[in-house]
């Protein structure tokens, strides 16, 4: 089977999920509605842990797209970077949706440490997307040559 052609489709989910979960928590943490607060701050939690299990989705099928892909030599290095910055995107968000898990108490109550930490890995993520980008656009990997 061709991975590499559900890789791409994979991806997007951990990005606009975790990009939507931190614009929510960000209006939670604004908000003085308690209402608004009460379910702007459930749906920011599945975004995250959602987006988190995406992530690792696509990491796996980008696992099995790196096998399955026609290689491009020139592309290596770029490939081995957007891998490890998956990982690391994958893993870092791991470490957050755990902290907003088990520091509930401290989520809330320092709430702005956990969105600008969100913020950087979300950085993170973009610059791991950004390097995906490279690899299909520059390179041309999984892109079929006529």
């Amino acid at each position: 089977m061709k991975f590499y052609l559900l890789h791409p489709v994979a991806v997007h989910f951990p990005i606009a999920l975790l990009t939507l979960g931190f614009a929510a928590e960000g209006v939670n943490h604004l908000s003085k509605n308690e209402c608004i607060r009460s379910w702007v701050s459930q749906a920011a939690l599945w975004m995250l842990w959602l987006g988190t299990l995406a992530a690792w989705a696509a990491v796996g099928l980008g696992l099995l797209a790196e096998e399955t892909v026609p290689h491009v030599p020139a592309a290596w290095e770029v490939l081995e970077e957007h891998e490890e910055l998956a990982f690391w995107s994958a893993g870092l968000f791991t470490a957050l949706s755990l902290c907003r898990f088990f520091l509930k108490d401290l989520w809330e109550t320092r709430r702005w440490i956990f969105l600008a930490v969100w913020a950087v890995l979300l950085g993170l993520l973009f610059t791991a997307a950004k390097h995906g980008g490279d690899l299909v656009y520059e390179f041309g990997v999984g892109v079929a040559r006529s």
